[in-house]
């Protein structure tokens, strides 16, 4: 039987959004979760024959070079500071089998298939909500221990804020090329923000309203934007009421602009570092303004920690672990990788950004993805500052729908190719026509 990638990729994202459910509310060992990475590297060893495909592309061969030498570079760099194989080992897994993941999708599905798993991961929604609504009510959980799909630990609802926003972008991106409905744009929404107020996601409200400005603005005006400014204005005084039922606080906070300043600058549940200022408390706590920590930190893997596996916890983590710089990416790999590690990364979704502004008005299938990846990419920016989850298991969601940018234009190209064959192909057979004409 051959296994075909695409549906071990499609298992990961529907594992995804259970796997944490089986944890919390059935009680599965915590082992489980594992799955997604046992997963995903058969993925990448079954993709290793693409590899030449992937260094080679006609399009992105740069960008594909760039991510697979960045990683090389941070892990060789982390061998060299003799920091031990086992922490380089879990620092690679929450940091960059992510990234493989991503490359694998890119190069192993096509869009149709892609489209497909978006549509269900939007489905997802009825049994996120549902969840949610259990454990709202029976086991009267709240704030950032109501994740609804995403379980009950403390600190889940920023994986429900991930998965949240990517829905409400691909919902967004959706109508606006006619392919979902006002009705169902309207239930992801509001669906969408009655989790976000129980959740207490204040930050959600911000990449909503930043998602329908980001759509307009990136996309050429026509009547659907029109259409769209005008729901957003509905929309927005429906989210005040269904939040002012559910979470009064929420609105008193956007209402008063000193607490969303402090915001930025507040210690962040168990931590004391927050999310405004991280870099300069690292340079102020650990490094103290030394040029050669701030350009490439401690090294990969030098602050990880793992509640399952004793050789991946670094003497850094039991000393600082108190800290809770593990609850903000950015404070993570700025203490491991540096000013280098942190704009590196931060590069990868730049450059996406650069390639979907650049290619989504050369295709003529697959606009809609491209747009998707597009805002993904900045809001994946913005949530490096504000959780975790680009280095946590729902990474896996996030750099799937970017690869759906690569997917779209790669098609693109392959059609081009064929069509530019097939006028060869003519032309010959012209010529010969011709000089048989003459011949006779």
């Amino acid at each position: 039987m051959v296994i075909k990638q695409k549906h071990l990729i499609a298992f990961e994202i529907y594992y995804l959004m259970v796997v944490e459910v089986l944890i919390d509310l059935f009680h599965f060992p915590d082992m489980i979760r594992y799955v997604l990475d046992v997963n995903a590297i058969f993925i990448a060893v079954l993709a290793l024959p693409k590899i030449t495909l992937i260094l080679s592309d006609k399009v992105f061969k740069y960008f594909n070079s760039y991510i697979i030498i960045y990683m090389a570079v941070i892990v060789a760099f982390s061998v060299l500071m003799s920091t031990p194989f086992g922490r380089i080992l879990w620092a690679t897994r929450n940091n960059y089998l992510y990234i493989v993941f991503f490359l694998c999708c890119a190069y192993t599905m096509k869009s149709g298939d892609f489209s497909d798993i978006m549509r269900n991961i939007a489905r997802f929604q009825l049994f996120n909500v549902g969840c949610a609504a259990y454990e709202y009510i029976a086991l009267n959980c709240q704030g950032d221990a109501l994740g609804g799909m995403f379980g009950i630990q403390p600190g889940c609802n920023g994986l429900l804020n991930n998965y949240l926003f990517i829905i409400t972008i691909w919902a967004i991106v959706m109508f606006q090329h006619g392919k979902i409905s006002l009705p169902y744009l309207l239930w992801i929404i509001v669906s969408s923000v009655a989790l976000a107020a129980a959740a207490e996601l204040k930050f959600y409200f911000i990449e909503l309203a930043f998602i329908i400005l980001a759509n307009i603005a990136l996309s050429r005006a026509n009547i659907k934007n029109g259409f769209l400014v005008i729901v957003a204005v509905v929309l927005f005084f429906v989210a005040i009421q269904i939040v002012s039922q559910i979470n009064p606080d929420i609105v008193r906070f956007f209402s008063n602009f000193d607490t969303v300043t402090t915001y930025s600058t507040e210690n962040y549940g168990n931590t004391t570092i927050s999310r405004g200022t991280a870099i300069a408390q690292i340079n102020s706590y650990f490094f103290h303004h030394d040029k050669l920590l701030n350009l490439f930190g401690y090294g990969f893997g030098s602050c990880e920690s793992s509640q399952s596996f004793a050789w991946a916890n670094s003497s850094f983590a039991n000393h600082y672990s108190y800290l809770g710089y593990r609850n903000l990416s950015v404070s993570m790999i700025f203490l491991e990788t540096g000013y280098a590690g942190l704009i590196g990364f931060i590069a990868i979704f730049v450059l996406l950004f650069i390639f979907a502004q650049k290619y989504k008005d050369k295709v003529t299938k697959g606009k809609d993805i491209i747009s998707v990846a597009q805002i993904t990419s900045l809001l994946a920016i913005a949530n490096i500052w504000y959780n975790s989850c680009i280095r946590r298991e729902t990474a896996y969601l996030t750099f799937f729908v970017l690869a759906g940018l690569l997917i779209a234009v790669r098609e693109r190209d392959k059609k081009e190719s064929e069509n530019n064959g097939d006028d060869k192909n003519r032309k010959r057979i012209k010529i010969r026509i011709r000089r048989r004409i003459k011949f006779i």
